[in-house]
């Protein structure tokens, strides 16, 4: 009796069956999770009349088994003596049916791999630890001339050339130790003999211990690169002689301009020396020398010559080619550039003015020259617009500034500004608006400041006329 009680205790805790007895179609009792008000009635009411007419080929013996949905579950059953024993087995044909459905989407999958690998635009191979070929995409294939049946044969290292076998051999190490190898460059030898650049990387697996090759053909590539590099270097010959020619134009147009500037600079000494030779004759002729005067002609005379000489040592300083820099005062050497050009100010009543805001710190190391050259372009350049207009009241103004760490010298004048069409055209070689112009200046001048002072050169319209910018960077050290 006792054996009975745990009997049946056992069978009404399953957790995952149902056992019904059955006599003559009656259910006598029912244990597992399941009412005990299906006790008493017939089996063919619980069940539609397909899957009662295949439990009783189950209990005829007709089938060892059958799987059916009951409750929103399903069951495997089986009889034995009118016993009915319903296993639930929802879980596990849930995962069956995910199983199967699984293992459909990885081969799916891996089909659409296979057909990327065969439609990518480089080579994909799989290698085992040896470097043995297991799997190589069409590309591959193609790019190597051989079919997978003698890749099979094949290694990575064996398709190398003679001198890149060993570095493949340490590739492919290296892989397996580090995991990833990126961008390896060697010479591959194809079945036909032609020798192709290939780069490849190559990634370690480590759940199946294979690596993961990708091979680029990289021979068009080098060939592209090497022929650039060939046409670089010849824009840049091209480009330096155009440079150098420009730089000798540039300085025939600044020689023809400082040759007029020493005529300007020379024209009222040399008129004042002619009076005073006119005026020697008359003294030579009266009946008492004064050698008073004559001491004081004597010193006008050398004054003139001296200030004639000192004039050609400006100008032959100024055409002085060094390229060693040094330090020198800004402030100098703005000075020192105006007065190449202080007759024909004066001679065109032009006023130039130098501002200097406190605290500018004037000292710069550079190549002054090439700064005075740059400078004295600008002014030039306004000084001629200026000229031709014979305006009353003309100036230009050079304002000496601090901005955070540049130097800031803004050129401006009074000749109207530039127009807007012109205005982004003014810094481009043998652009000019002049009849006679040559457009070098401006552009050797921005040249100047921007590539051999590492400064900034610019241009804008002010509320009188141009304002050009030269911006260095102060405190400039070796």
């Amino acid at each position: 009796m006792e054996n009975k009680a745990l009997y049946l205790k056992i069978l009404n805790n399953l957790p995952e069956t149902i056992v019904l007895v059955v006599n003559e179609n009656i259910i006598t009792n029912s244990y597992g999770e399941i009412s005990s008000s299906i006790n008493n009635t017939q089996l063919s009411e619980h069940f539609s009349k397909v899957t009662y007419s295949k439990l009783m080929l189950l209990k005829l013996g007709k089938i060892d088994s059958l799987i059916i949905c009951w409750n929103k579950k399903d069951y495997e059953v089986s009889c034995h003596n009118e016993i009915y024993y319903f296993k639930d087995i929802s879980k596990y044909r849930n995962m069956h049916l995910q199983l199967k459905k699984s293992l459909s989407d990885l081969r799916s999958k891996k089909e659409e791999l296979r057909a990327v690998f065969d439609l990518a635009g480089n080579g994909i191979s799989i290698l085992n630890e040896e470097g043995m070929f297991i799997y190589a995409n069409k590309f591959f294939q193609t790019m190597m001339e051989y079919t997978m049946e003698e890749l099979y044969k094949e290694s990575c290292i064996s398709l190398s050339s003679p001198e890149y076998a060993e570095p493949s051999r340490t590739a492919v190490q290296k892989a397996i130790e580090e995991g990833i190898v990126e961008r390896f460059r060697k010479i591959c030898v194809t079945k036909s003999g032609k020798q192709i650049n290939a780069s490849m990387s190559l990634s370690y697996i480590k759940s199946t211990n294979e690596i993961v090759m990708i091979t680029s053909d990289i021979t068009e590539d080098i060939k592209y690169q090497d022929d650039l590099k060939r046409r670089i270097n010849q824009e840049v010959k091209k480009r330096t002689k155009q440079y150098e020619i420009m730089c000798h134009q540039s300085r025939l147009a600044s020689m023809g301009e400082m040759i007029e500037a020493i005529a300007h600079q020379w024209r009222q000494p040399l008129n004042s020396l002619s009076i005073i030779i006119q005026g020697l004759r008359h003294l030579s002729n009266s009946k008492s020398f004064d050698f008073k005067l004559l001491n004081e002609i004597e010193n006008e005379m050398i004054n003139k010559i001296n200030f004639m000489s000192e004039t050609i040592d400006d100008f032959s300083n100024f055409f002085k080619t060094s390229k060693e820099k040094r330090y020198f005062n800004l402030l100098d050497s703005v000075k020192d550039t105006i007065r190449l050009v202080d007759i024909q100010l004066k001679n065109e009543n032009i006023k130039l003015t130098i501002n200097i805001e406190d605290g500018v710190n004037l000292e710069f190391f550079g190549l002054e020259n090439e700064f005075r050259q740059a400078l004295l372009n600008i002014i030039d350049n306004s000084l001629d617009v200026l000229a031709s207009k014979k305006q009353h009241n003309s100036f230009i103004n050079i304002d000496i500034a601090q901005n955070e760490n540049f130097i800031e010298l803004n050129i401006s004048d009074n000749a109207g500004g530039i127009s807007s069409k012109n205005l982004q055209k003014i810094f481009k070689p043998y652009f000019t608006t002049k009849k006679e112009g040559n457009g070098i200046g401006l552009y050797m001048s921005k040249m100047i400041i921007e590539q051999n002072m590492k400064g900034n050169l610019s241009v804008r319209n002010g509320q009188n006329g141009a304002v050009f910018t030269i911006s260095l960077k102060s405190k400039e050290m070796k």
